[in-house]
This record gives structure tokens, sequence and C-alpha cells, in this order.
């Protein structure tokens, strides 16, 4: 059947061709969407599988009660293409743009949509990427390798409407802090990577990151074989709580032959930072999701694009827009110990 499609595009003029293309993009928008109404597993809210039906909307779908938390949702709740007034080959487009390299303002130019849109679809898929990234794989065969990389704070956005301001100047075109040694005006982000190739990247705190910093990014992952992390002490406390068999720590100056997995993570991950011209901390955690799937996807060998498109329609996303503009600024108390927040720039 495929050949025989092929063998007839041949004769085609190009206008005919570029009608079919659009065609085609069209039915597998609509195929997508489709998908996107198969009976969820688990109730979109607040995650328990237990629920009943009750019910039915208005266009005869059907609708579920949670016995967990009492409400009641459908197929379509929560999810990128149900709740959204754009249509599924918009979201096709956009997704094939965004994976392209497109900008924020030229994805709303080739989509049709407003810069704002824009930001919130990106967020969105940003969330459905997270949802869709496979965990970092754990065992007593398995060795990592753990680093912290710092990244300067970023407070770009517009802050103009709060009454508080801008609690330090303003680093002009992303200009990094200028501070020497490991300065709270950073952000450290630690990352991992295993034998298997597995790799995460979490916010952990400013500066140097605490104990409970350094517990809260690496909990949840495990036990493993071997743990190789540069000389920071705080490693030695908290890796044996998460079932760690043995550590090998050497100094940073010294730990680049056994960190090589995890350098070149941050290498990555910076260069894949860079484009964006300076990301803004309260969204870092959004575009490591991002990148987190990035790395999954240009391992598996597919293309990105189809891969993606495929997790956005069935995919869910966390925040509502609401919700997502409520997001406090994290790490803020910094500024508040200071007594930085009455400084109006």
């Amino acid at each position: 059947m495929l050949k025989d499609v092929l063998d007839k595009l041949g004769s085609l003029t190009l206008e005919e061709k570029r009608a079919v293309e659009e065609a085609a993009r069209a039915a597998v928008a609509r195929e997508l969407g489709a998908q996107g109404a198969v009976a969820p597993e688990s109730c979109p809210r607040c995650g328990c599988p237990s629920f009943v039906r009750k019910g039915r909307n208005r266009d005869g779908s059907q609708r579920w009660l949670c016995r967990g938390c009492g409400s009641t949702f459908s197929s379509k709740t929560m999810s990128l293409l149900g709740y959204s007034k754009l249509g599924p080959e918009v979201w096709l487009d956009y997704v094939s743009d965004m994976l392209s390299g497109a900008s924020l303002r030229g994805c709303a130019e080739l989509c049709g949509v407003s810069l704002k849109t824009s930001w919130f679809m990106r967020m969105r898929l940003c969330e459905v990427m997270a949802r869709a990234t496979q965990p970092f794989r754990t065992g007593e065969s398995v060795s990592w390798q753990v680093d912290g990389t710092y990244l300067s704070e970023s407070l770009k956005g517009n802050r103009s409407r709060s009454a508080a301001g801008m609690p330090r100047k303003a680093h002009r075109h992303g200009g990094a802090v200028r501070e020497r040694g490991i300065s709270s005006l950073k952000v450290c982000v630690v990352c991992g990577a295993n034998d298997l190739g597995d790799s995460f990247c979490r916010v952990a705190g400013r500066g140097r990151p605490t104990d409970a910093e350094l517990a809260a990014s690496l909990g949840g992952l495990g036990p493993c074989e071997r743990v190789s992390t540069d000389g920071h002490a705080g490693y030695a406390r908290v890796l044996p709580g998460l079932g760690a068999a043995s550590r090998e720590a050497r100094p940073a100056a010294e730990a680049a032959g056994d960190l090589g997995m995890v350098n070149a993570l941050h290498q990555r991950l910076k260069r894949f930072l860079d484009r964006f011209a300076g990301v803004s901390t309260r969204w870092l955690s959004h575009y490591l999701a991002w990148f987190g799937w990035a790395e999954q996807a240009r391992r598996s060998g597919s293309r990105p694009s189809r891969t993606l498109s495929g997790q956005a329609s069935v995919g869910r996303y966390e925040h509502t827009r609401a919700a997502l503009q409520a997001l406090p600024q994290p790490l803020w108390g910094y500024w508040e110990r200071r007594g930085a927040m009455s400084m109006v720039v």
C-alpha cells in the first residue's frame, strides 16, 4: 500500500504534493486526538486507581467518581488535548517546531498563536515530558556517578507587577555571576549517570548543597553497587542512607577521569540551556524535564517529534494556567533573609 502511494506521488505536481502533505498531517492529528479519549487508569487529580462510573458529559463521554478524593473526572480531565481550545493539528505543528529549535516567538508565528500562549504550550509539553520520562534505574549491580553543576540564578521574566520589585540589579544579556568560588547567587543542579545509560538532573539549592538538599535531590533512587563522587563530604553522609554499597570520592581537580559520564552530562546540559539565552530559575525544573526527556529520546533511536506527538496525545499536565502563574519563585528565602526585598531597581 505505502509503495503504491509513493509511486503515485511522483506523478503529482508540487501544489498537489503540498495538498497531500496537509491532508496527511490532518489525518495524523485526528488520529492523535482520538488516542486521547481512552479511559484513564487512575484519577488525574490524586492518582487513586479506584473509581466508579458517574453519568456522562454533554457530549456523551463517560464520567467517573474517584473514591479517593471524591472528585468527578472524564478521560479529558487534565489531558493536554482535551482541555485545550487548540486542535490536535496545532499541537502537532508546535511539537515539531519546538523540537526543531524554534524560539517561543518563532513557534507562535508558525502555529498562529500569541507569544503568551506559545509559552504556556511549552510549559505543558515539558510537564508531559516529565511524566513520560522513564525512571533512573538502580540496583545492586548498577554503578552511578553523581556530581553537581552550578548555574547562575536567573530572575528572567516580568516582575514589574511585584510590589517588592527585583532584589538585585539585572544581569544584562544573561551575564554570569562574577564571584569566585561557589556563590549563593548560583543554583546547584545535582546530576547523575549510571552505567546503563540513564541520567537525571535535579535542582538542589543555592551554592553548595546541604545534606538535606542532597538527600532530597537523590531521594527515591534506591540502592546501588558503587557511587563515584567528588570530595564533597555531604555525599558520604547521605549516600549510605540510600543503600549505596560503596562510595569512591576524589577531589574535584582529580576526579575528571572517575566522573567522565556525569561531566559529559554537565556539558550537554549547559549546551542545551545556552540555546535559550538564559532560563529563569523559576522554570528551571521544567527545562530539566525537557533535557531528561531529550536524553532518553536521543538514545532510543526514534524520531523525537514522532515520539512526543504520541505522548502528547495521551499526556497529562500537572498545573493549570492559573496554578502555573501562581507558582512561587524558588529559593527566595535567601533574599528575604538578606532583607533585600525592599530594593527596587
